[in-house]
Order: C-alpha cells, then structure tokens, then sequence
C-alpha cells in the first residue's frame, strides 16, 4: 500500500518578517564605530547559505546547493555548489569580524529579561566540542583537511565523558582512544530555558602551525566573549566543565576580578584559608561538616541528590616551577557528595560566596546552566556542523560561522516581539504533521521553515529577495 505524505496546508506567511529581522540585525551591526560593508555578492550568498542549511540540515554544498540553485544564475547544482565554496575559501570577506558584529548586534537587542543571570550577573558559558574525521591527514593529490589533528575517539554506546586533559586515568578507566579531527571552542550567554546564544568561537587543531596550545585558544576565545560584554556593560559569571577549570586560569581570572564557576578534579593542592598545612584538596573536603542536602541538576543524566559540603583556601600556580616564583588566589570551594552509591562528586571552584546551604545550591545550579551549551550542540550538529567536508582551514572556520548564525537569527527570532504571528504559524504547520513536540525549540523551527519551503520557495525567495 503506498502512503501519501501529508500535504502542508498552513504557510509561514510571516516569512517576511523573518528577513526584516535579519536585515535589522544587519543595519544595527553597521551602526558600529569600524563597520566595512561586505560585496553584496557575497552578502547575497550568505543570505541563501542561511536558508539552505536551514531547509537541508546540513553543511554538505551540494546538499544545500540544491535549495539555492533555483535562485542563483546557474545551469546546474554543482555550480552552485561551487559558488558556496569560493565563498568559504576566496571570498575577500572578514567572515569572522562580520559574524562578530551581528552577534553582539543580537545581543544588545535582546530583551534584557530574557537573560539567565544570578545576582545581577549574566552566565558566560566556554565549552570545547569535537569534530571527528575520517582523514589519513596526507591526500595522494594534496587534497586532505588542512591541519587536521587528533581529537577523542568517540565511544559508541557510552555517555559522553568528562574532559580532563593533562590529567592521568583512573586506573579502571581504559585510555581514551583518538581518531583525526578538529576542536572548535565556544563561549556564549545563557537564555532563560537553558538557551544558548553563542558570542565567540575558535577552530583549533594541534597540526596548526600557529596555534600551538588548546588552553590558549581556550583563553582567547573566553576573552572576546568577555571583551564584547565588557562594551555592552554586562557583568558575567564564567561557567566551565573540567578541563577547563585549571589552576593557572583559576587563580588569574580571580585576581582579574572575573566571576566565575568552573568543575575541577579534586586531586590538586591547597592550603585552607586562615591557617593548616597544604594538601590535596580531596583530603581538605572530608575534614569539613555537611552543609545539608540538596539537588545536582546534570541536564540530560537527570537529578541527583547529594550531601553538600564547603571549603575556602588558596591555590598556587608556578610557571617556571621555582619556589618563590609563583601566583595564588584564595577560592571557595563546593563538593556535592551523591547519596547514592557508584557516582562521581561533583566540585567546584568559584569566586562567589560559598558558606552557606542556600549559597552553595545556587553556585550548583549555576553550574547546571552549563547545559545549554551542549543543547545548542545538539541542534548545531543536527544540521551537520560536524559533518562538514570543506577541506581547507579558512573554509572550514567560515563554514562553522554561517551555521552559528543560522542558529542565532532562529533563536532571536523565538523571542522576538514582532514574530509571534510566524511562531503561531510554525506551530500550526508542526502541529499538522505531528512533528511539534512539547514546545517550539530552534530545531522545530527549522524544521517548520524546511516543510514550508518545499511548498513556497518563490514565497521565500520573494521575502528573502534571494
């Protein structure tokens, strides 16, 4: 018996509106002190990449190309397909000054009230991803991924494991296998809903020859996020995972006065503030009384309840290892202890007031705001963010840009006041083919204005002057 697909009786007529959206953030972005306008060529392709990576879900060229093909002067798809790649690899484009301008554009036009924060402060989430590749790293015609370096080998079946470069492996645990690939850092706000609104971003790879340190594009990454903040008058609370949380950052962004939250391992020295000796900090946590219990939200794992404890002491970092040349910085100090057996403690280190039960149930659910990074992953990956097959380093970087912004404009345009009516009207088209879910996400959206453009591409290209 053959099935009929169901035909999509509701538009998204407020198509339009989603372009005047991104026409705005465009002309706020050139208000700015330094704006140099791109070739409205390329600005006219970037346009119709947004829209095929929303329509096709994916970074593959050819894939998108063949939404916009239509609406380009070419005679086939692979031509398309072509002009997209000169747009990643020989544009005369900042690509990434231009993405960095409209985010802070979207930024400053959100609702303030829309904005996670805790005690007056505004969450600033970092967090690497990996991008695994199936690449020998030498082509036979010199046609192989640029740089591409080595990054974790993905367990199948298995949840997704805590960073801990640098440190050595548990004696249970087998050592992590690695496969070639890339690491791409992100640092961006933390919405209400556990939305994430990306700020700033970095393609790394230790085959790079001028990038010769992960915790050092880690840093920069962190310090732009902060430094567009910084213009907009924000104050931040940086939140990490492990990996991210090492001692020379710790003790440097305190003595910089920077907010922050960031899980450690508890196996680094300390000194208890006040008075007693040095000693691991594991060993200094068991010699301090419970605060009391309370819930460890983990995102995705589910809740955990925990017995709760604190310290205040003070860490050392040396460079040059030499025992008078060194930094510190006194820090408090979270565990949360599960009361059920067979799970891992959760600590943290931070520069907020850490005392009390209350105080330390707030720094943790701070913390827990550290999953809408891997939400926005989720969706970004989705649409092929780690699949792509660009194979040079510019190319790739511009590449991971464009599917960013494609991401931010839908996420704006969930909270945008002058959307509803196209929010209303995504939903009624999810809604007909069971597709809507609890609520309308950024993935839904897409989804929304994938069904709609394969019944209305002129009406698209019409709203979109495609």
């Amino acid at each position: 018996m053959e099935v009929i697909p169901m035909q999509a009786t509701v538009a998204l007529r407020g198509r339009g509106r989603l372009a005047t959206h991104l026409n705005s953030l465009l002309a706020h972005a050139a208000q700015r002190p330094g704006w140099r306008a791109p070739d409205p060529r390329n600005l006219r392709t970037w346009r119709q990449f947004l829209v095929g990576v929303w329509v096709q879900h994916t970074t593959r060229l050819l894939s998108v190309a063949q939404a916009v093909a239509p609406y380009r002067q070419v005679r086939s798809v692979k031509a398309a397909a072509m002009a997209l790649g000169y747009l990643l690899s020989a544009a005369q484009w900042p690509l990434r000054p231009f993405s960095t301008r409209l985010l802070l554009a979207a930024v400053e036009g959100l609702d303030p009230a829309r904005l996670a924060t805790y005690r007056g402060y505004v969450l600033l989430v970092i967090d690497p991803t990996e991008y695994p590749k199936r690449s020998r790293g030498q082509g036979r015609r010199g046609r192989q991924m640029q740089h591409v370096g080595r990054v974790r080998k993905p367990a199948k079946g298995t949840r997704k494991r805590a960073k801990r470069r640098g440190a050595a492996p548990a004696p249970s645990t087998p050592r992590v296998a690695t496969t070639t690939g890339y690491v791409d850092v992100w640092a961006g706000l933390v919405l209400k809903g556990q939305q994430f609104l990306p700020l700033a971003r970095h393609l790394y790879s230790n085959q790079h020859p001028r990038l010769k340190s992960q915790n050092r594009v880690e840093e920069a990454v962190l310090g732009t996020a902060r430094g567009l903040l910084r213009r907009l008058g924000r104050r931040a609370i940086v939140v990490g995972d492990r990996g991210l949380g090492r001692k020379e950052l710790l003790i440097r962004l305190a003595r910089e006065d920077q907010a922050y939250v960031f899980r450690i391992d508890a196996d680094i020295t300390a000194q208890p503030a006040g008075a007693g000796p040095s000693a691991p900090l594991a060993t200094l946590l068991t010699q301090q009384p419970w605060l009391g219990q309370a819930v460890w939200e983990r995102g995705q794992e589910g809740p955990l309840r925990c017995q709760v404890r604190s310290l205040r002491a003070t860490i050392r970092y040396s460079r040059s290892g030499r025992q008078a040349d060194y930094t510190e910085a006194t820090l408090n100090f979270v565990e949360f202890v599960p009361v059920e057996p067979g799970h891992d403690s959760l600590v943290l280190a931070t520069t907020l007031p850490a005392a009390t039960l209350r105080e330390a149930t707030g720094i943790a659910r701070v913390y827990a705001q550290r999953w809408s990074v891997e939400t926005g992953f989720e969706v970004l990956k989705g649409w092929g963010l780690d699949r792509f097959m660009v194979r040079q380093w510019q190319a790739i970087d511009r590449l991971l840009w464009i599917v960013a912004l494609a991401y931010t404009v839908l996420l704006l345009a969930l909270r945008h006041g002058t959307l509803g009516g196209l929010r209303t009207q995504a939903r009624a088209l999810l809604h007909q083919q069971s597709v809507l879910g609890h609520h309308l996400t950024v993935g839904k959206f897409a989804e929304a204005i994938r069904l709609d453009f394969a019944h209305h591409h002129r009406a698209w290209r019409s709203a979109w002057l495609l």
